[in-house]
């Protein structure tokens, strides 16, 4: 009884010391957004704790430890960009409350141009990661994309110049309005399909030309000379669990969102596919011709199983480039 009564005295002090945070996630125009992830992070520690909204966005993180906290969600597809919200107070035994209010990203709340918030049950498959017969993570599945969070990268003087004049312009005059390329690192919102096997990694997707790329994983090394082309050239190695794709050879065509690029750019992707249901991507770029150092690109992709990759064609009957320009 003695070692009973220690462990929950135990038990409630440690209760004692931990707090929540609850409240609700809305759009715009006051609706609640279902299946937002919601993450805090303690100023203190560092440690990430997270939470999901539910069908009518509201939410709970439990047993928070009492501190300061800074409150993330992630891109939403390309409906909802990045919230941020610092310095929220957790006290011991309390509820802290903060509603989350979302707003338009790229679709400006257009009901179905966001592909990926229609899709059922994305990312609700439950379970560990599945390993291939290599003893690898098994990266194959339909997946769904989520806007990525971009860090502001310092741009070499040409490269502003023309970064300014891109924007100035909305944007207009990207390959992707002329049917080609506007996605070399597959971090738009759009399905995905990966089909992997020991030796070679493909990645189809619909949306976005050319719709296609793959991955060497047999241990060969980049050629000595590489043809310049719009997806480059992609050997990958494993890093215990992590997928570490190593890319050259991009032509100087393709955009990098709205900055610019040379041929120098060395791109790094690393694919980890944290559960069943998700696959976490970061992107390392590095083109010193035009960019102060390297700077990152962080998404994730949720699987989509009742999903499937489906014929893009982009090139027939174009009416929308003229007016884009």
């Amino acid at each position: 009884m003695r070692f009973a009564a220690i462990f929950v005295g135990l038990a409630g002090f440690a209760s004692a010391q931990t707090g929540s945070l609850s409240g609700s996630v809305t759009d715009p125009n006051g609706d609640g957004v279902p299946t937002a992830q919601i993450q805090a992070r303690n100023r203190t520690t560092g440690a990430v704790y997270k939470g999901a909204s539910a069908a009518k966005g509201v939410y709970t993180i439990l047993r928070l430890p009492a501190g300061t906290y800074d409150i993330t969600v992630p891109p939403i597809g390309f409906t909802f960009p990045k919230y941020e919200k610092k310095g929220v107070v957790v006290q011991s035994a309390q509820t802290a409350h903060l509603d989350i209010a979302l707003v338009w990203g790229g679709n400006l709340g257009t009901p179905g141009d966001d592909i990926s918030l229609l899709v059922p049950g994305r990312g609700s498959a439950k379970g560990p990661a599945p390993r291939g017969r290599d003893g690898k993570p098994d990266l194959s599945g339909v997946w769904i994309g989520n806007a990525p969070d971009v860090e502001q990268p310092g741009l070499l003087p040409w490269a502003e110049k023309i970064t300014t004049e891109r924007r100035a312009r909305g944007g207009a005059g990207n390959p992707s309005d002329s049917c080609l390329p506007g996605d070399v690192f597959l971090v738009s919102p759009f399905i995905y399909k990966i089909i992997q096997t020991p030796s070679v990694m493909a990645i189809l997707w619909e949306g976005n030309a050319p719709g296609i790329t793959q991955i060497f994983l047999d241990g060969r090394a980049h050629p000595k000379s590489v043809f310049p082309s719009w997806m480059g050239d992609s050997v990958g190695k494993w890093e215990r669990d992590t997928l570490v794709v190593d890319t050259v050879g991009f032509n100087e065509q393709s955009w990098i969102r709205v900055f610019p690029h040379t041929e120098m750019l060395h791109v790094t992707q690393r694919y980890r596919r944290a559960d069943l249901g998700h696959t976490e991507k970061e992107v390392t770029i590095d083109d010193p011709g035009a960019f102060t150092k390297p700077w990152k690109m962080r998404t994730s992709w949720d699987l989509a199983p009742s999903e499937e990759v489906h014929e893009y064609i982009c090139n027939e009957n174009e009416k929308d480039v003229r007016h884009l320009k």
